[in-house]
């Protein structure tokens, strides 16, 4: 992607909806959906689209990418660690955007 080049948000709530302007965006949109999904049959499928089409380098980032999303979000989540005060107001529209308001935490979905 060079710096001219512009990113969206629409690629976020399924791979039928564009690549959000980031090379290789809808493949690996349907990388986090099967992910997400925990279909193994659909894991390996996509796995392999990947590395075909963009390569095992871009496989691997994108997964360890994710991973630490998980995991830092988990923490955060485990810890009952708030939004940084100084963080809520600028990511009031993106958050909106993105549907992350309307995520359920593991902690609530336990109770």
């Amino acid at each position: 992607m060079n710096q001219d080049s512009q990113v969206s948000f629409e690629a976020i709530d399924s791979s039928q909806a564009g690549d959000g302007g980031v090379e290789h965006g809808a493949l690996l949109s349907r990388l986090c959906e099967a992910m997400f999904s925990q279909d193994p049959d659909e894991i390996a499928s996509v796995r392999d689209d990947v590395i075909e089409v963009a390569g095992a380098d871009v496989l691997v980032d994108a997964i360890a990418v994710s991973a630490n999303f998980y995991m830092m979000t988990r923490i955060a989540d485990a810890t009952g660690t708030p939004l940084d005060v100084g963080t809520i107001e600028p990511s009031a529209e993106i958050r909106e955007i993105v549907g992350v308001n309307d995520f359920m935490s593991r902690r609530e979905a336990s109770h």
